[in-house]
């Protein structure tokens, strides 16, 4: 959840760009909504106010009081993506009281999921020019000194158009030796513009009697030299005196800087290939094109085979090299036309437009031999390496959605990791049905078709109902049943089965506080979710906006999040920090036994274990085995050494009642857990 706040040092960025120091406008970008995170020295002589005491300060501290709300509604358009990009002027407060006024031109930045970042442009002082302009409209008889020492070009023109004044830094930006050759001419034949007739936007001013500024490219026309990017001001004079003043601004430097941010900001610094932020924006101009052409296109998700292994036994300087070599390697083998990003980490992509998975397939199978064909070496000493690929391709039939490409690609990457690495895999080969069944999950829970069942729990000693577990099913559209345990099993073995958690964790607590439980209330809590802390804190935070201050103590206290044997291969510690804050709230854990012997000593220490849950697997060997019952036995009476209370669950034999009352366990759940009566 993005916040207006400050930056600390840390978070300030930092620019790579030696020249940028030398330049006279300030380069500046801006995080967030409001807050400036990096200025070049340039600031410094413009404000008088340091750079260090200006970092992370609110972008309107410096605005002139009387043109703060016009910088405030430029901003809102800037933020909603009414606009994307901005050149104004308006007064900067200097540290002496004083103001200055500026010309501000900026960019607007994005995330990947074109979220509002912030800002990225150049601020130029220009009192000079309005000091100018306004000479040259009441005193223009005064204006020529004035206008020789601008660094700025300035032309002047009477009626008809033809150069009454030029100064020498106009004849300089035209190529001309002197400024005097070009008086009384028409200012056609002086200046050349790349994208606009001059003599229809010099008539059009004039007529509208309004200042127009246009971004365009000047030249003599009778020239052989290079176009020179400039800014024109074109000022048409009072009626009485009909004449214009052109003002050519030289914005070389500043437009060779933006186009240098704006690389930086779409491209990866190590390998120079295309960032995630920059690939997202082809894939969907490549999604658009076939989305309205029917025009397919193919993805493959490449993937350095074990990375860490270099990174740990030679050092990272060895695996920065192979990932540019790597890079490399793959921009050997794609056509002109496609493109190539690093998607994260040791992932790269490869968008290929017109193409079918057939043909993506053929370029994987290069891609990797030409990986497998590098040379890279540390002390001398060779390292080999490789890559899996997962192969996609959009299918018209299925009319996929950008989302659901990428999908395809990630299983079928997975799927090459599975079947050994250094190989490539593709969305038709075996393993299809996972990946189908997947894929028909994503679109079930999209179309809210998630059901939550609740399985009873009873006292074994009263047979009063203590509380309940929540289960996840789907019912498709057609009326098809989908039981958790079918899904679950192929959202793990992709890692999404957080996609379950965090519609299903939800869903209880919102039960609890509508009053529609009884007891305590279990939920299995799948490793993916515990790998993504943030989402879990997301998840707890939305629940206590939507309950409101003081009343979400009830429903937190009675839920109780199951791990199984999954989350419990997971680092103790990274498992305490994304359960902390719930633990906090007043959720108790519970651990899952359903193998033989105790859970990991290590959650058991440093984990607040509440329950301790049997499957009926281990009562039903329990009840045919003595050495089984015995160790059984000694799980629990150690369980309730440690505070813990013991559910049998999956119960559906009225034998394995009696076995779990015999072995002292406290509640049942199951199918059986409705109809068991006190005694029974």
């Amino acid at each position: 959840m993005q916040t207006d706040r400050p930056e600390t040092s840390a978070e300030r960025d930092t620019e790579p760009a030696d020249f940028i120091g030398g330049l006279r406008d300030v380069v500046f970008r801006t995080r967030g909504k409001t807050f400036w995170s990096y200025l070049s020295p340039a600031w410094t002589a413009l404000t008088g106010y340091t750079i260090e005491e200006s970092l992370g300060r609110n972008i309107l501290d410096f605005v002139y009081p009387d043109d703060r709300p016009a910088n405030s509604l430029r901003k809102q358009q800037l933020e909603s993506g009414e606009i994307s990009a901005s050149r104004h002027t308006k007064r900067l407060l200097r540290r002496d009281g004083s103001f200055v006024w500026i010309e501000v031109d900026l960019r607007v930045l994005y995330d990947a999921k074109g979220a509002f970042l912030g800002s990225v442009g150049t601020i130029r002082d220009i009192s000079d020019r309005i000091a100018l302009e306004n000479a040259v409209r009441h005193e223009r008889e005064r204006a020529s000194v004035t206008l020789m020492a601008l660094s700025d070009g300035v032309l002047t023109l009477d009626p008809a158009l033809r150069i009454e004044f030029l100064n020498q830094a106009a004849a300089d930006l035209l190529g001309l030796k002197h400024a005097t050759e070009a008086l009384d001419l028409p200012v056609d034949t002086v200046l050349a513009l790349a994208s606009h007739d001059l003599h229809n936007v010099l008539q059009a001013a004039r007529r509208a009697g309004q200042t127009r500024t246009l971004a365009d490219r000047c030249r003599h026309p009778g020239a052989e030299a290079d176009w020179v990017d400039v800014d024109l001001t074109l000022i048409p004079l009072s009626a009485a005196q009909q004449g214009c003043v052109i003002v050519l601004r030289d914005v070389r430097e500043q437009r060779a800087l933006q186009a240098r941010l704006h690389h930086q900001a779409r491209h990866d610094a190590l390998t120079q290939t295309l960032n995630r932020a920059g690939m997202l924006d082809e894939l969907r101009r490549a999604h658009a094109t076939f989305a309205r052409t029917g025009a397919t296109f193919s993805q493959i998700l490449v993937d350095l085979d074990h990375f860490k292994l270099v990174n740990d036994h030679h050092g990272h300087a060895t695996g920065d090299e192979a990932l540019r070599q790597v890079a490399q390697a793959i921009q050997g083998v794609l056509r002109v036309g496609d493109h190539l990003a690093r998607w994260g980490g040791e992932e790269f992509l490869c968008l290929l437009p017109q193409t079918t998975l057939e043909q993506g397939c053929a370029i994987a199978e290069r891609i990797r031999g030409a990986v497998q064909a590098l040379q890279l070496r540390h002390d001398g000493q060779p390292i080999p390496l490789s890559v899996s690929a997962g192969v996609s391709a959009a299918s018209v039939d299925r009319q996929d959605t950008l989302e659901q490409v990428l999908q395809r690609a990630d299983f079928s990457l997975y799927e090459a990791k599975q079947a050994g690495r250094n190989c490539v895999w593709h969305e038709r080969m075996a393993g299809q049905g996972v990946l189908d069944l997947v894929s028909q999950v994503q679109e079930a829970l999209r179309a809210d078709q998630l059901e939550l069942v609740y399985q009873p729990i009873v006292s074994l000693a009263t047979g009063e109902r203590v509380g309940q577990e929540g289960y996840a099913r789907i019912r498709l559209s057609d009326g098809v049943e989908i039981r958790a345990a079918r899904f679950i099993p192929a959202l793990q073995q992709m890692h999404r089965a957080y996609w379950v958690d965090e519609r299903v964790i939800p869903r209880v607590l919102d039960d609890g506080l509508q009053g529609r439980l009884q007891g305590d209330s279990f939920v299995n809590l799948s490793a993916d979710l515990l790998r993504r802390p943030t989402l879990m804190h997301a998840l707890l935070d939305s629940f206590l906006q939507r309950a409101g201050c003081g009343a979400s103590a009830q429903p937190l206290g009675q839920l109780v999040l199951e791990l199984g044997n999954r989350p419990l291969q997971l680092d103790v510690a990274a498992v305490r920090a994304a359960l902390q804050p719930w633990l906090d709230a007043g959720v108790r854990l519970a651990i899952n036994q359903s193998g033989s012997g105790l859970s990991t000593m290590a959650y058991w220490t440093e984990l607040p274990i509440h329950f301790l849950k049997i499957h009926a697997a281990l009562l039903e060997r329990a009840a045919t085995t003595p050495k089984a019952r015995l160790i059984l036995s000694s799980i629990v009476q150690l369980a309730r050494q440690l505070g813990c209370v013991t559910v049998a669950e999956q119960v559906d034999q009225p034998g394995l009642v009696d076995v779990a009352r015999d072995l002292g366990l406290d509640w049942l759940q199951g199918d059986l857990a409705g109809k068991t009566q006190r005694g029974g």
